[in-house]
């Protein structure tokens, strides 16, 4: 008897059909269906009872199902990676570079998970520590499946970052903003700043500046060990976003540390893309829109 956890988009009706039809399909065949409904940023419901999302352990799931578009999935993530649970994704959102099941194919994906046939990839995520309290920060690790982004606040002007690198002084950029990507999110915002295509298998990571005033403008591509500190140097202060989501602002003198996770983000790929593939599709995407 398998565990599969579904996790819903809290306004999209069709994605909560799906999973509660699904869920007694899996019933039927002896197996268990949890039926989490985003209600909120940081809360979900299950079963009529509002819980708060860090409260919420996915251990014991074969597999985390996220119902929604690449934001559903983001956070998905988030909670399937602290306990090593495969995430497979159906799409449910206008584009969805992240989830790549149309809801036609989920018992199919569903049924090769359930019978050890499914094909998982690894992908490297980044553990993401800041220094400064002021934003909540009680010590505890973030986690980025595609993106670490520092920017500016005041229009008009821009956010002088130090970076040191390994430990050691190395650029300090004045800019509108600095993405420290992973290569899964190399063809998101790393790419449309003009940053490097990354294959998404890879184990690395990618700082590139966003339109950076006399500072140099090519990206950095860093290896699986080493390690990026970002400071922000005064008198500007920023913001930082993790995957999309907004975590607050950055006092002059603040740090932001970012390496790549030890432990891999295990997706569940319905056909594995060839790196072909994924550089027509996101260069398509780019073109158009």
């Amino acid at each position: 008897m398998a565990t599969v956890t579904f996790l819903v988009h809290p306004d999209r009706l069709d994605a909560l059909a799906l999973a509660t039809d699904t869920g007694a399909w899996l019933t039927e065949r002896g197996d268990v269906a949890r039926i989490l409904r985003f209600s909120g940023p940081d809360r979900v419901s299950e079963a009529g009872v509002e819980l708060d999302l860090d409260a919420v352990d996915l251990a014991g799931s074969i597999v985390a199902v996220s119902m929604g578009g690449d934001g559903t999935f983001l956070r998905v993530v988030r909670l399937a990676a602290a306990v090593d649970v495969p995430v497979l994704g159906v799409n449910f959102g206008r584009l969805g570079y992240l989830p790549d099941l149309v809801p036609e194919q989920v018992r199919g994906a569903l049924t090769k998970v359930l019978d050890g046939t499914a094909a998982i990839e690894e992908r490297c995520a980044l553990e993401v520590c800041i220094s400064d309290r002021s934003i909540g920060d009680d010590g505890s690790i973030l986690l980025a499946l595609n993106e670490v982004v520092i920017e500016k606040i005041d229009f008009g002007h821009t956010v002088r970052l130090a970076t040191c690198i390994d430990g050691e002084d190395a650029l300090t950029y004045s800019a509108d903003g600095l993405i420290i990507a992973t290569p899964t999110g190399s063809t998101a915002y790393n790419l449309s700043a003009g940053g490097p295509i990354l294959a998404p298998t890879l184990r690395a990571m990618v700082v590139t500046p966003v339109a950076p005033h006399f500072s140099l403008d090519r990206s950095l591509v860093l290896t699986d060990e080493q390690e990026v500190r970002v400071e922000i140097r005064p008198d500007r202060t920023g913001a930082l976003v993790i995957d999309g989501q907004d975590i607050g602002r950055l006092k002059p003198g603040a740090t932001v540390t970012c390496t790549v996770a030890a432990r891999p983000v295990r997706m569940v790929r319905n056909e594995p893309h060839t790196f072909g593939t994924i550089l027509r599709f996101r260069l398509l995407a780019q073109r158009d829109g």
